[in-house]
């Protein structure tokens, strides 16, 4: 239900979703610890425990949140990869996906970018740190299956073909979330994954 929350065009609960966006936003600029519940509460317009009614803690936000936001990076990822489509294209429709998503979603990205710069490190971060690392190892074998396949060049480097991809998603998303203007696109991330795979010199 909470996946709903924030990807439907209409919230299955307008409450809810209030308190999750709010939480995800002040979470986001001030850090876990310095976030209270009544801050909470104040942004979200709702009583505090209407809070503990739907999360149990400030700790059940911020537990729901990571959850959430892995639950839909899963899906992105599952429905992707186990297409029978050339690794480059795979790449391509990732990164679309991750675009949109800043687009669409900007307080909820937000948030996790702030989980790879955070110098909090909590326990409520494994879980996530565990699937970026999973996620890192599904980029890795995808280049992997396209230097087999002969689409990429055997002299590429997979494990630094993914963290200069990595790099290059976070900082144009990054940019997009400090901009007023759309500068993520479709158009954009077809120039990235060309400059990518083919280099400097062609």
């Amino acid at each position: 239900m909470m996946r709903g929350i924030i990807l439907s065009g209409i919230d299955e609960n307008q409450t809810k979703s209030k308190i999750f966006k709010e939480a995800a936003k002040l979470f986001s600029d001030k850090g876990y610890h310095a976030v209270s519940m009544r801050e909470i509460s104040e942004r979200a317009k709702v009583t505090k425990p209407t809070i503990y009614y739907y999360f149990g803690s400030k700790e059940g936000i911020y537990k729901e949140l990571v959850r959430t936001g892995i639950e839909f990076a899963n899906e992105d990822v599952k429905q992707i990869i186990n297409q029978k489509i050339p690794a480059k294209t795979k790449l391509l429709l990732l990164l679309k996906k991750r675009f949109e998503h800043c687009i669409k979603y900007p307080e909820y990205v937000r948030f996790f970018m702030t989980l790879f710069t955070s110098t909090q490190r909590l326990v409520l971060f494994d879980e996530f740190e565990h699937d970026a690392e999973r996620h890192k190892q599904i980029f890795i074998k995808m280049i992997e299956e396209g230097i087999a396949s002969g689409e990429f060049g055997a002299g590429a480097k997979p494990e630094l073909a993914v963290e200069i991809f990595g790099a290059v998603m976070f900082h144009f998303t990054n940019r997009q979330l400090s901009s007023h203007e759309k500068i993520l696109s479709d158009e954009l991330a077809e120039d990235i994954v060309e400059l990518l795979f083919k280099g400097l010199n062609e």
